[in-house]
């Protein structure tokens, strides 16, 4: 099967691609049995040297160019670096030069690698060159049912960056009735089903892979995280339980377990599953990050701010945590710190518009409402059929169009769930507005009105929850 896979939810599958050409005695056998061995734990840079040092010794070892080409790709794809891809695909090249076409699973990382650089680089010509590629293998009459899957796969996530879902399903769907074993090809069709919003389709191919990998964690772990979206909790819990049952040291379950279970109310078993993760994975921000916004949801802004903290050490550059410190200082109206960590994260990344109500109205609170008329300017200058709802935003908080106005901005919208957002942000800050101006009562009753939309995934919801002294008893 091939090493390579795609996301889902939170966890990244692996598929084995397994090393090509016998296993001998010699030094560079064993170093080739270690990388292998390292690479089907996922530790790819332990692979990325152990080939290197064997390449060293014989730069036309083309079994070892094939695994360091899988390395660099996947490394590639976690870290987001067409370097490294670039490099995995010219690994791929020589290990198909140096030794043949008929190396089918040598064509894996290439593919893969020209996939993921598409993706990155948004380079259409690069997929196309997988299809060409694909096309070329899929003729070969000698194929085993396994490389034709898993052939099959690659093309079909071409194909997806392509947007051409119809094509990939195809592709999953001929991978699975070939060879049913194919988990990757399984997961993929019960992800294109949900991108494809085919909600029923997507939770029987989801169930399809339970049925085909019952002892396998991934697929209830993937099966519950459809769920949990669908809201469907206690059944999503139901799965999450199930993987952790194999796997006790799933990371990855309890922390969507735990999310699960924050969605649905129970925070203090989703701030108990979030720090089982962290037991698991210290090092992952990530789980970090999930923790302090479900004490934050508790009204713990102490051990919120305990964990941003940690965040911003281990992840310096992430402007989301900056925002997370943000919004934890802005309920602890330290105003001056919310400042700074918002225009820290936006510093990191200008394209964070959604901070810009809240980095204008504190600078308000902070009496210094000049300091904020870039952002106003920026959303006043546009037209009114031009301006989005985080302009809206701004111009309410800083005086330049009414209650009224923001409120028919939301009417205007279809979506329920969008519309239902939207209310939960326009009620907080006209009780922000309220309040500030003195208006207690009428504030309050705004901030209620926020509560009842039970948007508990906003910052407009915990800061009702702050300026209400209401949070969620845990159960």
């Amino acid at each position: 099967m091939s090493l390579h896979g795609c996301a889902c939810g939170l966890f990244l599958i692996l598929f084995s691609a397994g090393f090509a050409g016998a296993q001998g005695t010699t030094e560079a056998d064993k170093l080739k049995s270690d990388a292998e061995a390292a690479y089907q734990a996922g530790d790819f840079a332990k692979c990325l040297d152990l080939t290197t040092r064997v390449l060293a010794q014989n730069p036309k070892d083309h079994g070892a160019l094939y695994l360091r080409a899988s390395s660099h790709v996947e490394l590639g794809v976690v870290n987001r670096n067409g370097k490294e891809l670039r490099q995995g695909v010219e690994d791929a090249r020589d290990s198909l030069r140096l030794g043949g076409s008929n190396e089918i699973n040598y064509y894996l990382p290439y593919m893969y690698g020209m996939t993921a650089l598409a993706n990155l680089e948004g380079r259409k010509e690069h997929a196309d060159v997988v299809l060409a590629v694909a096309k070329s293998v899929l003729d070969r009459t000698t194929l085993t049912p396994e490389q034709r899957a898993n052939t099959l796969y690659q093309r079909a996530a071409a194909y997806i960056h392509q947007k051409n879902l119809e094509a990939a399903i195809q592709d999953y769907q001929a991978a699975i009735k070939g060879f049913p074993g194919h988990l990757g090809s399984h997961v993929g069709l019960a992800e294109s089903y949900v991108v494809s919003q085919q909600a029923d389709k997507a939770l029987a191919a989801f169930s399809s892979a339970v049925d085909t990998f019952p002892t396998n964690p991934l697929v209830f772990n993937n099966r519950g995280l459809f769920l949990q979206q669908q809201k469907r909790f206690n059944e999503a819990v139901a799965d999450f339980n199930k993987a952790l049952q194999i796997d006790p040291k799933f990371a990855i379950a309890y922390t969507n377990r735990g999310f699960t279970q924050q969605a649905a109310g129970n925070l203090l078993g989703a701030e108990a599953d979030f720090s089982e993760a962290i037991k698991l994975a210290p090092t992952n921000s990530v789980f970090l990050s999930l923790r302090g916004t479900c004490r934050l949801a508790q009204g713990n802004v102490a051990g919120a701010m305990e964990d941003y903290s940690q965040v911003n050490r281990m992840d310096p550059k992430n402007p989301v945590a900056y925002a997370d410190v943000g919004f934890a200082k802005y309920f602890m109206k330290d105003f001056a710190g919310a400042q700074a960590a918002f225009d820290q994260a936006v510093a990191l990344d200008a394209n964070m518009r959604y901070l810009n109500p809240w980095r204008s109205w504190v600078l308000v609170l902070m009496g210094q409402p000049d300091a904020a008329a870039p952002i106003v300017e920026a959303s006043a200058k546009k037209t009114e059929k031009d301006r989005d709802w985080i302009d809206s935003l701004v111009l309410f908080l800083n005086g330049k169009i009414s209650e009224q106005d923001l409120v028919n901005v939301v009417s205007k919208v279809t979506d329920a769930n969008l519309k239902n957002a939207q209310l939960c942000e326009a009620y907080y800050f006209i009780a922000e507005r309220r309040s500030q101006a003195g208006d207690k009562t009428n504030a309050a009753a705004f901030y209620a009105e926020v509560l009842k939309t039970k948007a508990n995934q906003l910052s407009a919801y915990r800061g009702a929850q702050f300026a209400q002294g209401s949070f969620a008893s845990a159960k």
